[in-house]
């Protein structure tokens, strides 16, 4: 269920996001990852903090090894689980590849302000735009609720722009899929994630600038 009182449209949520290192504070304090080389945090080049719509997001815990490795984030205001970041190395290319999900959805056609060839369809209450971005498959989930606020093909012209100037989707990797809501999310709904050979890295959050924050600072670390 979407959380109806704080409704975050992607136009303000993502706009938060522009420029480098806003609200990140580099990985340092947690020290629990052990194993192939790793001594700390400082290897999964992820922040410790996000700062977003107000509210900030703290790394909590960690585990795992370098090769296979989890962090949470906790908001500092009611100590939810907001966020997550996993990466993982799997036994071969062909298996990293099946868990990035890149499905498309089909629809009409359609396009964004930048040209951007686009479909859409609309499913439980819900208007999903879907479309290729580089080596990216990107959707976006707008809710019919907040439609008089923004209209689908915009929610979606702003995503697709806020992930090429944080140099997201403008990454090189084997696969990459973004899916984005444009609201608050109860669950960690919004998800970004990427492959590179074995090793595939996952990002989930609650709200969509906070999961672009920590993917454009794990994407920069991978290079």
């Amino acid at each position: 269920m979407l959380r109806k009182q704080k409704l975050i449209t992607a136009v303000a949520t993502l706009a938060i996001c522009v420029g480098a290192g806003v609200g990140l504070s580099k990985a340092a304090s947690l020290i629990s990852v052990q194993g192939d080389s790793a001594t700390s945090t400082t290897q999964l080049s992820v922040p410790t903090k996000v700062d977003s719509d107000g509210s900030t997001a703290k790394a909590s815990s960690v585990s795992g090894t370098n090769a296979n490795a989890k962090m949470t984030y906790k908001t500092t205001d009611d100590n939810d689980t907001t966020a997550t970041y996993q990466q993982q190395t799997k036994s071969s290319t062909d298996k990293a590849a099946s868990d990035v999900s890149a499905a498309t959805h089909g629809g009409q056609a359609v396009t964004l302000s930048n040209g951007t060839k686009a479909e859409e369809q609309g499913v439980m209450g819900h208007v999903i735009l879907n479309w290729k971005q580089g080596d990216w498959t990107v959707t976006t989930v707008t809710d019919t609720s907040t439609l008089a606020h923004s209209a689908p093909s915009t929610v979606a012209s702003t995503v697709s722009n806020q992930l090429k100037k944080n140099n997201i989707t403008n990454q090189d990797v084997d696969k990459g899929a973004v899916t984005v809501y444009d609201t608050a999310q109860d669950s960690q709904a919004n998800q970004i994630s990427w492959q590179n050979n074995k090793k595939v890295s996952t990002v989930s959050s609650q709200t969509s600038d906070t999961a672009l924050q920590i993917a454009k600072s794990a994407l920069k670390g991978d290079k």
